[in-house]
């Protein structure tokens, strides 16, 4: 007879509560930095390719909230799923794993202003 494997059930509530909070810190700041850099190495001189749609009517501005706002919320959301992960040692990977999809979602941003 197979025996499930269960994630090892004791706490981890100092990982618990500082890995949401660190990736709140941690994530915006990144962000920034991927930002400065792009903006730095020049590759900010011209209106991103998800706006040529809106070039004729001058709504890039528009544009560009509108997707930075996307991915504020579903920064957001990502980081709101953290605090539902348990604080079982055993879910400490998946705990990293979803913190560092939330980052990734922020670093996005400018990324796709880049191209």
């Amino acid at each position: 007879m197979l025996r499930a494997r269960w994630p090892d059930r004791r706490r981890d509530l100092a990982g618990w509560l500082l890995t949401p909070l660190v990736t709140l810190v941690a994530a915006p700041v990144t962000a920034g930095a991927v930002g400065v850099l792009i903006l730095l190495g020049g590759g900010f001189s011209q209106s991103p390719t998800f706006c040529e749609s809106v070039v004729s009517d001058n709504r890039c501005e528009e544009k560009t909230l509108a997707m930075l706002g996307e991915h504020a919320v579903l920064f957001g959301a990502v980081w709101l799923l953290l605090w539902l992960v348990p604080w079982w040692r055993g879910l400490r990977t998946p705990r990293v794993l979803l913190a560092v999809v939330a980052t990734l979602v922020l670093v996005a941003a400018p990324l796709r202003m880049m191209r």
